[in-house]
């Protein structure tokens, strides 16, 4: 089972994370954004069903921050807030 879903809504392309995103799901979280995203569009995440963020799978979130027109967390958890605390990077995604 995949432990992330996309789906588009308008000028919104949501993103749900559960379970593990590891290195494991890196390559394919990073396919599937790439082939999603597009710059004028809000990335919208919810991780409150998250259980583990590492470094991969940090690392694939923070470049799709930088690319999308906004960022927006509409859920955390704690292994959404740990991970960004463990690897010592600001938040880019803003709490809505």
């Amino acid at each position: 089972m995949t432990p992330f879903a996309l789906q588009p809504a308008g000028n919104t392309l949501r993103l749900s994370l559960a379970g593990d995103i590891t290195i494991e799901h890196a390559k394919s979280l990073a396919t599937e954004l790439k082939s999603s995203l597009r710059s004028d569009q809000t990335l919208e995440v919810d991780a409150s069903q998250l259980n583990r963020l590492d470094a991969a799978g940090l690392q694939v979130l923070l470049a799709c921050a930088q690319f999308a027109a906004d960022t927006t967390l509409s859920a955390a958890s704690t292994a959404w807030t740990d991970a960004f605390a463990r690897y010592a990077s600001s938040d880019p995604f803003r709490l809505v």
